[in-house]
């Protein structure tokens, strides 16, 4: 794992090149700190940055930028190809060519040689994202895996053309701070991320997953903008897919996601540097670690965090399962002061505004894995892709709901609803009478969101409310228009499954991308650590999208087929439990140790000074919150996140 940077400076404005690469490189030293690496090309003003993570081929033949084998070609990359060695066999069958040494970077660039900028990038079944310079065409290429599992960052800063793993880099071009965009703002805000290729900063935008972005010098000497093609379409393979789905029996399918999850793990458990896993409480970290076990001839190891707090804990789960397959475990209890001794660092590691609160158990596990493995596997994307989330269970109840009450009476009730949460003693009275394996986790949150979904029957309204952190924030963004955006325009599927599949979709090439993604890797990438997620694995993806949606969604429960290859691997077997995710009990911090520090970023001076958020409508969100009329968590901690983020990119 890696960082990168560089420009195309056309109009030799940028003072001392070099320099300004190195100052470039420093900035993602965390992503990369055993190597580093400059390249500049005067007679055609461009250069490249590099910092390195050695996991295969730990020696100098893996050093980077790296020339190809002809000199076309200058490449640095960020990210691990999984199929390199059978790329290698293809590119090279009779064994002639004199290879450097071991690395996928060396292959890419033989890749890139016989078949092309596109048709190799979508042979590359990886997590990457890669800077390529053609010296014959004078273009620079910019590449990003398939899922958008690795950053990249590009767009003009003055009258160069920049692109960097993380934006801190992009920032030592520049004399001052950088604008915000208003509108990306206003995003963030409803979200908690700044969604697709939008960017907090005007004039530079996100690469998409499944995608190569080219800037000849020419284009870059007029100012151009940078031509985007993709060569692999989530939103088109997974229509496709579901259109002809899998037709098997229930033990057949189980053994077909059996042998595509082998293949998946056994290719990122390539490395030359230790390895372990996360094991949560979850199905998905438990079937990682059962294939890694099957696979290892040594005990692996496991690592998880737990909470003080029982409601936020699922390490017992989880010490279960890693006695079960006969890991080397690892628990560490997250106190609160360890958290809260984490949180003025936020804005520093996520480098743009980002408001999921489980970053802070993300990056203390991050840490926590480092002291022991370079690498580590994971188990995200399973939720978005065999229905793990409990909107993807709800949602047809809720529609069944919708279609047969009055929409008076869905008033009446979104009205008695409001008022329950807005003193909290209703809800915190059902909660107290319920058995705890009936209890809900958060169950003012999903309340809160009911009553926004109860005055909606748009489809696509009803999407974006449960995609939302936040109701109405227009008013919050000083200077801004309507925010509001239908996720789609089209007409959204009447069928349920449909409806369903729909959603999965969107959160796969939206959701998971821009948060879970996101917030894995700036954790992970902050202390060095590189993560594996097999379940992102390009032919795991393809076949996944194709399972019928029974095989997903049964009984009231999501993920069944992953239940039934659990229940086969994880000796005594895996049964359903609720999912609890990464939460932690973010408002009882807000109000308690952290409020002074609430304070100070929500001061009502600062924010005027400032200029980007409303003073009286923030502090009248802020005080109602601290009263308790309001559960405002999440857009809480957003404009929280927004606060820290701006003084340190201004610091």
């Amino acid at each position: 794992m890696c960082g990168i940077a560089g420009f195309i400076d056309p109009r030799g404005q940028v003072r001392d090149p070099r320099e300004k690469l190195a100052s470039m490189a420093l900035q993602l030293a965390h992503r990369g700190p055993d190597d580093s690496g400059v390249w500049w090309e005067e007679s055609r003003r461009v250069g490249f940055a590099h910092r390195r993570l050695s996991i295969i081929d730990l020696s100098s033949a893996g050093h980077q930028p790296m020339p190809s084998a002809s000199d076309r070609f200058m490449l640095i990359f960020n990210g691990e190809i999984y199929n390199a060695e059978e790329l290698r066999k293809e590119l090279d069958p009779q064994r002639r060519i004199a290879w450097r040494g071991k690395s996928d970077t060396e292959v890419m660039l033989a890749a890139f040689e016989k078949w092309g900028v596109i048709d190799a990038t979508q042979k590359f079944s990886g997590m990457f994202a890669f800077a390529l310079f053609d010296f014959q065409t004078e273009t620079l290429h910019l590449g990003r895996d398939h899922v958008g599992k690795k950053p990249l960052y590009y767009g003009s800063i003055g009258r160069s053309f920049v692109f960097a793993s993380e934006l801190k880099a992009m920032r030592a071009l520049t004399d001052g701070p950088m604008d915000i965009d208003r509108g990306a703002l206003g995003e963030f805000l409803r979200l908690g991320y700044v969604p697709g290729s939008q960017c907090i900063h005007p004039n530079l935008r996100k690469l998409q997953a499944g995608s190569v972005a080219s800037m000849s010098l020419a284009c870059a000497a007029v100012g151009g903008e940078a031509s985007v093609k993709k060569y692999w379409d989530a939103r088109e393979l997974s229509k496709a897919a579901a259109e002809s789905p899998l037709v098997a029996d229930d033990e057949l399918l189980v053994t077909q996601m059996q042998t595509q999850l082998e293949r998946a793990v056994s290719r990122r458990m390539i490395s030359d540097v230790p390895l372990g896993a996360f094991l949560s409480g979850g199905v998905d970290s438990a079937l990682i670690s059962a294939i890694m076990s099957r696979a290892s001839h040594a005990p692996i190891k496991t690592f998880t965090i737990g909470f003080s707090d029982g409601s936020y804990d699922e390490s017992d789960r989880a010490s279960a399962t890693a006695k079960a397959l006969g890991t080397n475990h690892t628990v560490v209890k997250l106190t609160q002061s360890d958290a809260l001794a984490v949180v003025p660092r936020l804005g520093e590691i996520y480098d743009e505004p980002f408001a999921d609160s489980s970053q802070i158990p993300t990056l203390l596990l991050s840490a926590m894995a480092r002291l022991e493995v370079t690498v580590a596997l994971s188990g995200d994307g399973a939720d978005e892709l065999l229905g793990g989330y409990d909107r993807y269970v709800t949602t047809p109840m809720l529609l069944a709901f919708f279609r047969r009450c009055p929409r008076s009476l869905r008033g009446v009730i979104a009205k008695s609803l409001s008022f329950a949460l807005s003193t909290g003693k209703p809800v915190d009275g059902l909660q107290a009478i319920l058995p705890k394996s009936l209890r809900w986790t958060r169950l003012s949150d999903k309340l809160e969101r009911l009553v926004s979904v109860l005055a909606n029957q748009s489809s696509s309204e009803y999407y974006r409310i449960l995609a939302s952190i936040g109701g109405n924030v227009d008013r919050l963004v000083i200077g801004s228009s309507d925010l509001r955006q239908l996720t789609e325009d089209e007409a959204w599927p009447a069928d349920i499954d449909s409806l369903v599949e729909r959603m999965m979709h969107l959160d796969f090439a939206s959701y998971l991308v821009d948060d879970i993604l996101v917030k894995v890797d700036r954790a992970s990438m902050s202390v060095g650590l590189e993560v594996r997620s097999p379940f992102l694995d390009r032919e795991f993806v393809e076949w996944a999208w194709q399972l019928p949606m029974h095989a997903k969604i049964r009984g009231g429960h999501g993920k069944w087929i992953s239940y039934q290859l659990a229940n086969r691997l994880i000796p005594g077997g895996f049964t359903t439990q609720p999912k609890m995710g990464f939460a932690v009990p973010i408002a009882s911090w807000l109000r308690g140790d952290l409020r002074d520090w609430a304070e100070d970023l929500l001061d009502a001076r600062r924010l005027s000074r400032e200029g980007f958020l409303d003073p009286q409508e923030t502090r009248r969100r802020w005080d109602a919150f601290l009263k308790g009329r309001n559960d405002e968590r999440h857009l809480i901690w957003a404009l929280l996140m927004f606060q820290s983020w701006l003084a340190k990119s201004r610091g």
